[in-house]
């Protein structure tokens, strides 16, 4: 691979060496949004899974009171 670059001597004309270039924090903006919403699901799903269990458990064993 050859990028065309002989010397390092005039650098600051080189223009962007990838796409893109410049929209990083929009790009983290979006990450960081897809990762609080996914975690927000993980918590919400994990919550209904352990009510679910805790409200079968009540019919498999009998209670002392009982």
């Amino acid at each position: 691979m050859n990028t065309g670059v002989t010397s390092l001597a005039k650098l600051s004309e080189v223009s962007t060496l990838y796409p893109f270039a410049g929209f990083e924090p929009f790009f983290a903006a979006i990450a960081a949004v897809f990762f609080v919403a996914f975690i927000a699901k993980q918590i919400s799903m994990d919550k209904q899974f352990h009510e679910e269990q805790l409200d079968h458990s009540s019919e498999a064993v009998a209670s002392p009171a009982e």
